[in-house]
């Protein structure tokens, strides 16, 4: 009876000090967590987070890819801290406008895309943790949700190219392991996951080239249509050369054009 007696206790002991340990890890987790966040509310404001925010403003009805892909310019050139810049777009993710969360969720995958450096950054960021927040909200907007989980399913799929950091992999498994649906890969996440860098420099950019390409090709149809007039012309004056002058009708009209 008494071995018993002690055996329980000894068992509830070692079940205490498991418990004591769990809370412990948690407690420790949740204040690592905190002292993250809190950093990251106490980092003053600074030029990253200005372009972030001009990039992503309430004000836009869609993104701007001339000011997106000027971000990756920046931060390509290194004009631009490109730390700074991820941070400036994770804040903007945690924002409540579903408008701003959807322009940073577009800026976040043009960068990735655009930058070399970026998905070591996003990582390290833990930005993958907020996109999962936002994902298990279920005030999130079904097109953010669906953003959030295409990004992170076309990242979770390009093992190959991330191998170097497990945690797409990871992320990706860990929600489908949860049941959670992705809601299929769009043209543009199923574009590589590196963009090539432009072979066109800065200096050499010109920005009013889509309107230079409409003149060209408003030339070139005028062109064309001058050249059909022409031919139904020399088409008209065969047919009446062949009824007028049936033995040479080509030579006749050779004189006349």
């Amino acid at each position: 009876m008494s071995d018993n007696l002690m055996e329980k206790v000894s068992a509830f002991g070692e079940r205490l000090k498991i418990g004591g340990a769990e809370v412990s890890r948690k407690m420790s987790e949740g204040m690592s967590s905190m002292s993250f966040k809190m950093k990251e509310l106490f980092q003053g404001s600074n030029q990253a987070d200005k372009l972030v925010e001009d990039a992503t403003s309430e004000d836009l009805d869609e993104p701007d890819w001339a000011m997106n892909l000027d971000l990756c310019d920046m931060i390509n050139h290194e004009k631009i801290n490109s730390v700074e810049l991820i941070r400036g777009i994770k804040k903007r993710i945690m924002l409540r406008s579903p408008r701003v969360q959807y322009l940073a969720l577009v800026l976040l995958e043009t960068c990735v895309k655009n930058c070399e450096k970026a998905f070591s950054e996003v990582a390290a960021e833990r930005v993958l943790d907020e996109m999962v927040k936002l994902i298990d909200d279920p005030q999130t907007v079904v097109n953010n949700r669906n953003k959030a989980l295409i990004l992170i399913e076309a990242w979770g799929e390009s093992a190959s190219e991330l191998r170097y950091l497990p945690v797409y992999e990871e992320t990706y498994k860990s929600l489908k392991s949860r049941g959670i649906r992705f809601p299929g890969r769009d043209n543009e996440s199923l574009a590589p996951i590196f963009t090539p860098p432009r072979s066109v420099s800065d200096s050499d950019y010109d920005a009013s080239l889509p309107q230079q390409i409409q003149r060209d090709f408003l030339c070139k149809a005028l062109q064309l249509n001058k050249q059909r007039k022409h031919l139904m012309l020399q088409e008209i004056l065969l047919s009446f050369f062949q009824r007028s002058y049936p033995l040479h009708p080509n030579k006749m009209l050779c004189r006349m054009t």
